[in-house]
């Protein structure tokens, strides 16, 4: 395995120098929260990105409930929308059979930790026209966008309109996503839509940590990709492929990571970057250290974990779960601490 040959070649670095508080630079990066607001460069778009598991997402909720229902859209917008993370309404939402509101209290408890944590922002939402048989949005509905982008002070928005039809145990799903350009009156125009494989890397984060039960964030699989079209299409849509993860979203996943482990330890955690990705340097008790060697690929698999003796230069590597990612933040924990109480350690 790769890590075990750069691990092997630095062990003499990491494990003679001294443990000292790193200069800002070389911790644990700090998140910035991202902008509510749309910047320069977010030009309005006549196509929507998502992911394979967003779509299903929707598709899954929307075919759950015989009235109409809805959610939010997350992401980020730098020349197309991308969605990262299609929701669920929140407890509070508002369903019949010709309407939807959204929970808004629980639609900003969702944003400022996905603003924080992962640079997402709302930029629409979609709800579903059981009954209506509308696949453009309503009067009301670009009313209500409108005005909403208009408060925030939004260059454009996206709503994604969902019609159902066949059987109601396993209808087909119509996804049909409309962008509103909130420059001028003009009616909003129907997208296009990119569809990356596979699940998106802030859901698949999110379900690792167990984060926000009540979105249920496995759920998307409950719904085949074959049973979702896009707009009047007649099949289930071409997937694009599955994208390089962005750096940003790993840089958010490490820091995460790290933060965790420093909370943990109770000192700063040192990062080193490699030919393979990073190496994660925790303190378990002077001269001992813990080191988490990390693929730099999402999902940032632990490819290693070495004990380094500070006093003696030794590494020693042990044992660690398989399948152990950077995303599942307690299971890496769990590992440092059964490191820190062996005997002779904690």
């Amino acid at each position: 395995m790769c890590g075990t040959l750069v691990i092997k070649r630095i062990a003499g670095f990491l494990g003679r120098r001294k443990s000292k508080v790193l200069a800002p630079s070389a911790s644990a990066p700090k998140v910035e929260r991202a902008p509510l607001t749309p910047t320069a460069r977010e030009v309005p778009s006549r196509t929507l990105v998502i992911w394979e598991s967003e779509l299903r997402a929707i598709a899954a909720e929307a075919a759950a409930w015989t009235v109409e229902t809805g959610g939010d859209l997350f992401g980020r917008w730098q020349g197309n929308p991308t969605v990262f993370l299609a929701t669920k309404a929140g407890p509070n939402a508002q369903r019949d059979n010709a309407h939807f509101r959204l929970d808004v209290e629980y639609l900003r408890q969702l944003s400022e930790p996905l603003a924080a944590d992962w640079a997402l922002r709302y930029f629409g939402d979609w709800h579903s026209h059981h009954r209506l048989g509308l696949s453009a949005p309503s009067s009301g509905d670009r009313r209500r966008i409108r005005q909403l982008g208009k408060r925030n002070n939004f260059s454009g928005m996206v709503e994604i309109i969902v019609t159902t039809e066949g059987s109601r145990q396993t209808p087909i799903v119509r996804i049909h996503p409309w962008f509103y350009d909130l420059a001028d009156e003009d009616e909003p125009s129907a997208m296009g839509v990119t569809v990356y494989a596979g699940c998106s890397p802030v859901r698949e984060a999110l379900s690792a940590r167990r984060a926000f039960p009540e979105q249920a964030l496995h759920e998307w699989q409950s719904v085949a990709l074959d049973r979702v079209r896009i707009g009047d299409a007649g099949g289930p849509p071409i997937l694009a492929g599955t994208p390089a993860v962005d750096a940003p979203t790993r840089e958010r996943a490490i820091s995460h990571l790290a933060e965790a482990l420093e909370r943990e330890s109770g000192a700063p955690i040192e990062q080193h970057t490699t030919a393979f990705g990073k190496i994660l340097v925790a303190q378990l008790k002077e001269p001992h250290h813990l080191a988490f060697a990390i693929d730099q690929k999402w999902p940032m698999s632990v490819l290693e974990v070495h004990r380094l003796d500070r006093a003696t230069g030794g590494a020693e590597q042990i044992e660690a779960p398989a399948g152990l990612m950077v995303p599942d933040i307690n299971g890496i924990v769990q590992v440092y601490r059964a490191a820190k109480a062996e005997r002779g350690v904690a």
